[in-house]
């Protein structure tokens, strides 16, 4: 029967700061707890990234940071982390307010077409997400009504260009029937 080997953690932890440091990484990062600022050595996994969507979204509605947390068995410190990286949050309990000003690519229905577009923050893309919402139950069910609260109203890319919401029930119609079916995507956010 062998005997396990004896590991040199000291060694081992001196191999990993000289390999970081000749990868251009700072000490912290090597250690793999990066400071705020610095980029983690791996990057984040899908499976990890809509986790913590699901943590921002139950903590917008919550206002519980820790409980949103271990609801979906994350570390409140890492949900901290990556709110301070994503999002702004200002005030706490009943005055809190959460500022979301992340790039979605979405696809936008104006003038006349549909076109994927990049959207920043999650105002401009709740509002275009209700007009996809509205438009698709308007081809459901032809109640012209339901486009009424978007006509006039716009949403603006992350350019500063202003994108007028298509209110017309003939283009919508038309570009329904054009066999490009857009209103299925809803958003998806660019890192």
């Amino acid at each position: 029967m062998s005997m396990p080997r004896l590991r040199n953690y000291s060694a081992e932890y001196q191999r990993r700061l000289v390999k970081a440091a000749e990868r251009g990484l700072s000490r912290s990062q090597a250690r793999g707890h990066a400071r705020e600022g610095e980029r983690p050595i791996l990057p984040a996994t899908a499976k990890d990234s809509a986790r913590f969507e699901a943590a921002l979204k139950l903590y917008r509605h919550s206002r519980d940071q820790a409980a949103s947390a271990r609801a979906l068995h994350i570390a409140p410190e890492r949900l901290r982390r990556f709110l301070r990286e994503n999002v702004q949050v200002e005030g706490r309990g009943r005055t809190l307010k959460i500022t979301d000003y992340r790039i979605r690519e979405m696809t936008v229905i104006s003038k006349g077409k549909a076109s994927t577009t990049r959207l920043r923050g999650f105002d401009q893309a709740s509002l275009n997400g209700d007009h996809l919402n509205a438009v698709k139950a308007f081809l459901n069910t032809n109640d012209a009504d339901l486009l009424a609260p978007f006509a006039g109203r716009s949403v603006t890319d992350d350019r500063g260009v202003s994108h007028p919401l298509e209110t017309g029930p003939n283009t919508l119609r038309r570009l329904a029937h054009a066999g490009d079916e857009p209103f299925h995507e809803i958003y998806r956010l660019s890192l």
